[in-house]
């Protein structure tokens, strides 16, 4: 039996990163389970939709946490023997198997250190030199910098949590992980995609205490039990019990990242097909969009030159009588020769050019470009 401690901060940060049955289900929980205890807690839950609206880059509303005691600690009892998450993916027992069966790995923590990880001696050179700080969130806690694992424990764990943490290093990199240093921790690369983080801190009670302000408050005090806590986006966490030490549950922790990157890897991958075939359903739906288009130009054009034809022949029929008259005058000659030409221009079955109309729309008769009138 795992237990799993949490603050409210850090299972409301989760139940807002990663979907409530996702979550239920590391938890060994059923999805309104999961529910209750966030009730009891007064944690906020996304509301239906809120996942779906995020795949499709949409935005969502966060509720805020409701500030009762963020520290407050909410403890989860997860069976793994009995745990579905575990047990029914064929995968995770293969990784299983593979993670036990595995002669390369060390699945249990010495007591020494023996030829610790460059990693290890820079931050155990730094942890030499810390000292405790009274202003601390946690009260009796020394921590790393930026750049570093990230550790949070009292002095005495400090060796335990370094042996602890090269065990893990080292098994990390049998499996062929490649180890990072960033600015927020160490973190676990598997591919260019997928990454996450570990650290390890001291579970911590909330105790009340008088401030020299003569109100109370609460403090944070490491109670000796040792959490690490491993993931990405939605965490998990290892906690020491009474049956079992942190030094006691490697394979366990190797097991859920083998897996987690198994299921990162096969979501990413879902989702490269998913947007592989919407892609080409968009290509699909704008190759049928370019026809109707086409052809509602091509019904445009014919009803235009219908309606231009009608037209034409209104002036055509207008210009033969004029042409027809008797003792034409040089004007009406020279207006005919003009109207010729236009209406060759004008006639949708001739088209022909003409220069000072070339701008123009022949079947609205407006100029295509708007021209302005400018005056000195």
């Amino acid at each position: 039996m795992n237990v799993l401690i949490l603050t409210r901060l850090e299972l409301y940060e989760k139940v807002w990163s990663t979907p409530m049955v996702v979550l239920a289900k590391e938890f060994n929980l059923s999805d309104n389970g999961l529910r209750k205890i966030c009730k009891k807690h007064n944690i906020p839950t996304p509301l239906m939709g809120h996942w779906q609206k995020i795949q499709y880059g949409k935005m969502t509303t966060v509720i805020k946490l409701p500030n009762r005691n963020k520290e407050e600690q909410i403890k989860i009892n997860i069976d793994q023997s009995k745990s579905s998450y575990y047990q029914q993916d064929p995968k995770i027992d293969l990784i299983s198997k593979n993670i036990k069966n595995n002669k390369n790995l060390v699945l249990k923590v010495a007591d020494r250190i023996s030829k610790p990880d460059i990693i290890i001696i820079n931050t155990q050179n730094y942890l030499k030199e810390i000292k405790l700080d009274d202003y601390s969130r946690i009260k009796g806690a020394v921590q790393t910098g930026r750049g570093m694992p990230k550790i949070i424990v009292a002095p005495k764990n400090i060796s335990r949590s370094l042996r602890i943490l090269d065990n893990l290093i080292k098994n990390f990199r049998t499996l062929n992980y490649k180890i990072v240093l960033k600015e927020d921790g160490l973190t676990i690369i598997a591919d260019e995609e997928n990454e996450m983080q570990i650290s390890i801190r001291e579970i911590c009670n909330s105790v009340q205490v008088d401030s020299d302000f003569g109100w109370k408050t609460r403090e944070l005090i490491p109670n000796g039990k040792l959490a690490v806590k491993v993931g990405r986006f939605g965490t998990y966490e290892f906690v020491d019990s009474k049956k079992k030490l942190i030094e006691d549950q490697i394979a366990k922790i190797l097991i859920k990242i083998e897996s987690d990157f198994l299921a990162m890897h096969e979501m990413r991958e879902r989702r490269k097909l998913e947007e592989a075939k919407r892609k080409e359903l968009e290509k699909i739906e704008l190759t049928k969009q370019l026809e109707k288009e086409s052809e509602l130009n091509k019904f445009k054009q014919f009803y235009n030159n219908a309606h231009r034809w009608k037209n034409y022949n209104v002036l055509k029929e207008y210009f033969d009588f004029i042409n027809t008259q008797p003792d034409k005058s040089s004007q009406t000659e020279e207006w005919l020769n003009w109207a010729s030409k236009k209406l060759d221009w004008y006639n949708p079955l001739t088209n022909t050019k003409e220069d000072f109309l070339d701008d123009v729309d022949k079947d609205t008769l407006n100029f295509k470009i708007k021209h302005g009138i400018y005056h000195n």
